[in-house]
This record gives structure tokens, sequence and C-alpha cells, in this order.
């Protein structure tokens, strides 16, 4: 299964363009002024439409638009949740952490289909 992504404005552009040098296909929010700013429910339908994951920290919002959009009978391509603990911003060691843990969730997605959340380790 080939994921493609939509990595959330609130995680640094680099992260898609390191996974893209890398040819996974990733794109970053924040590297698009026509999708800066907008709200979480523009930006997870902008994912379903473009067949892309939404990867966000935003669990509450996009955890709820999810359901909603399930309870509706349709589906979106999937949710990637950081943590904000794990993956902090402020912190050295980002932005390699996230990367590295969706270079390991890419090599093996362990899900298929739609609609599914998926907490990043």
């Amino acid at each position: 299964m080939s994921v493609r992504l939509l990595i959330d404005e609130m995680h640094s552009p680099r992260v898609a363009e390191v996974l893209r040098a890398e040819r996974w296909d990733a794109f970053a929010v924040a590297a698009d002024s026509s999708l800066r700013g907008r709200p979480d429910a523009s930006l997870l339908e902008y994912a379903t439409e473009s067949g892309r994951v939404m990867v966000t920290e935003n669990s509450g919002d996009f955890a709820r638009l999810a359901a909603l959009i399930v309870a509706s009978g349709e589906d979106h391509c999937g949710i990637i949740i950081t943590s904000r603990a794990r993956y902090f911003r402020g912190s050295p060691a980002y932005p390699n952490n996230v990367i590295e843990a969706l270079r390991r969730f890419l090599a093996a997605p362990p899900h298929e289909g739609t609609s599914w959340i998926w907490w990043l380790e």
C-alpha cells in the first residue's frame, strides 16, 4: 500500500521535504499558502479529496471530524496523530524524531482501507 501524507502546519515543512527526498509522497500544509490557516475540516476534506492521510497533533479536533465523517456514511483517507510530548517542536530531536517515526510507518503501514486513526509511536 502506498501512503500519501498531508502534514499539518504545526509541523515543520522540513518533515515533508526530507520524506520527499527519500521518494515518499509527503506534502506540508505550511509550504502551501492556499492551505495555511485553513480550518481543520477544510484540511481533512482536502486530504480526502487528494487521497492523502492527514498527519497532525490536533487529536481532539481531527478525531471529532473523523467521527462526523464516518457517521455521515462517508470516508476519509486516515489520520496519523503525533504526540506533542513525544515530538516536542522545541526539542533538539525535532523534526528528526517525527521524520524517523513517519519513515517506519511508511515502510510498513499498519492500516489499509479508509477512515482509520493511528497514534504515531
